[in-house]
Order: structure tokens, then sequence, then C-alpha cells
């Protein structure tokens, strides 16, 4: 029964994806046979046309997903709305799903670089710079550590310049990219594990569940043991250890003092999360500067892209398609 479920909601969300206009694809990025698996709008992955060429592009936005499933399952309730406005491009991280590298790095910051270079090298994107003047603006969107990846890719792209691709707005969901030992410390103690590689890189199925549990804030309350069997081989079984060193090479804490990004940010945090607390938005916002904006979603918690999809898409909508009028924290309503 767990394969049957599994596999027809990985049907579903693939199918939402399709149906706003993403097709899969993949690029080997550098030397390292560094290999990106992504999705992408058909405009993207084809070279403009003549007319297209003639007509103002639209701006786009990579969505990075978290711990857990395929990208699709993170982002399906987000795909639709965005592609309304934005072409999109929603990259597997390295060591989720097909993306993979021979390179020893484990860190957050090495996961932006091969993202980098999937949208400015090797016209990977043949798409992507159109238009007048050939340049585009790219917003980068994370969520949990996406949203670590992300704050790497947008400071990367300002370092090397981006090529054709500029840097427009920065949206960081439930991703305490200031966390120190003593974070990590809190969290295992919260959550009844002795480190916190044992509740984000679950090793069987009682520890998928409690994963669960501590990423909703309504969490469902009974899961199938079957469900969960086919959940942790498809999504969590696979380069556990090299996720483990993911979780241990992240960029934060101590020595790590968070620069300011250039670009607008927009922070969203779910009300209740209990991997982050909500009072680490505020934290964020400090370290990150007056361009920094808090919008915390009530009665949700680490997932709030899943929990509340209409209240999220519309506040990510309004600040992507919207100029900012005010800085500071606000509670979503």
């Amino acid at each position: 029964m767990g394969f049957g479920v599994v596999s027809l909601l990985n049907a579903v969300f693939r199918r939402m994806f399709t149906s706003a206009g993403l097709r899969p694809s993949s690029a080997t990025v550098d030397a390292d046979d560094t290999t990106i698996h992504f999705w992408a709008h058909q405009s993207l992955l084809q070279p403009p046309s003549s007319s297209e060429q003639q007509q103002p592009p639209r701006p786009v936005v990579v969505l990075i997903h978290g711990f857990g499933p395929d990208p699709t399952w993170q982002w399906a309730a987000q795909a639709g709305p965005l592609s309304r406005h934005f072409d999109l491009v929603v990259p597997t991280l390295l060591f989720f799903g097909a993306s993979a590298t021979r390179s020893p790095a484990r860190s957050d910051a090495f996961q932006a670089a091969a993202l980098a270079a999937l949208l400015t090298g090797g016209g990977h994107l043949p798409g992507l710079a159109t238009g007048a003047g050939g340049e585009r603006t790219v917003h980068v969107v994370g969520t949990s550590y996406g949203g670590l990846v992300a704050y790497h890719l947008a400071r990367e792209l300002e370092a090397g310049g981006g090529g054709a691709v500029r840097v427009g707005k920065v949206a960081l969901c439930d991703s305490d990219a200031c966390k120190g030992a003593e974070d990590d410390a809190a969290l295992a103690a919260r959550t009844g594990v002795a480190e916190v590689t044992e509740l984000l890189a679950p090793a069987d199925t009682r520890a998928l569940r409690r994963l669960m549990a501590v990423c909703a804030h309504r969490p469902i309350k009974y899961v199938p043991e079957c469900l969960l069997r086919d959940m942790l081989r498809r999504y969590f079984a696979d380069k556990r250890e090299d996720k483990i060193a993911l979780i241990k090479g992240i960029t934060t804490g101590e020595g790590f003092q968070l620069p300011p990004l250039p670009q607008e940010v927009l922070i969203i945090w779910g009300e209740f999360d209990q991997i982050f607390p909500v009072e680490k938005a505020h934290k964020m916002k400090e370290k990150l500067g007056e361009k920094t904006t808090v919008k915390v979603i009530p009665n949700a918690g680490h997932l709030p892209q899943q929990e509340d999809p209409k209240l999220f898409n519309q506040i990510l909508l309004d600040f992507l398609l919207h100029p900012s009028t005010s800085n500071g924290s606000a509670a979503a309503k």
C-alpha cells in the first residue's frame, strides 16, 4: 500500500509541475562531474526565437528545496501560481535524487557554487539571456536548508558578476542562517535525539515519524508504517552519509558573520516552527539589515508553503511583484 500511495503522490506532484509548463532536465556543470538535475520552463531550455528576442523577458525565480522528498513535493503548491508571472528553475540539490558530484566538498556554499554554474555557465539554460541587453533578473527563493543555499547563491552571483544574470530579490523561508552549536544542541534536546543528524537524516521509520511530527504544526495523526518505509527508501536512505556530511558542513555559527545582502530580502517563517523557533527570524533580520522584512505565517510550522500555501504564495508574490514600501517585522494577516 505504501508503494502505491507514494508513487501516486509523486505522479500528482510531477503533474502539477508539468501543468505549470516545467520540464525535467540535467546539466554537468564542472570538471568534477557535478551533475544538477532540475525542472525549468521550456523557454529556458532552448535558445529564444527571433520574436522572443524582441520581447522583454520574464524574470526568473529559482526555488531551492530543503531536506526531504523531491523538490516537486516541496514546491508543488507554488509551481502554478509563480509560473503565471515568472519563468522557474527548480534544481535538485546535490546528494538528493539524481544530482551528484565527484567533489569531496559537502557544504551549502558548494551547493550554491554548483547552482551558480548552472545559471551562468556553459549554456545549460540557453533561454536565460534574452531581450534587450541580454540581462535577466533572477530572484532566489529557498526553504530550510535550501534557504542557506539561496543566501550563498545570491552572494556567489554577485561576486562573480552574474554574467547575463542580475540577482533581483531573495526570499528565505524558515531558514536559520545564523544558527550555532547551541541551537543544534537545543533542537536535539527538544526532539529527544543525541544530535541533529539523527533528526534531519532519519535512519528508520521511527525517526522519520518523529521528523514529520516536528516539521508540521498539525501533523497527520496516523501514517501507515508501509508508507513510511517507502518514503524512507525513496527519499531518505539514499546517500544518507552524504546528507549527514551536508548537515555538519553548514556554513553558519561561530566565525560566520552573515554579511547583509545588497538585495531586498524577505524572511517567511511559520509561527510554530519547532526546528527553527520563530524568534530566529527576527535575529536573521538584525543580521541581514534594513532591506530585510519578516513575515510570520500564523498556525504553521516548519513547512508554511505546504501548510498554508494560499497565504504563503500571496506573501511571496506580493514581495516579488511589487517594490517594497516599508521594512521591518510583521505578522501575516
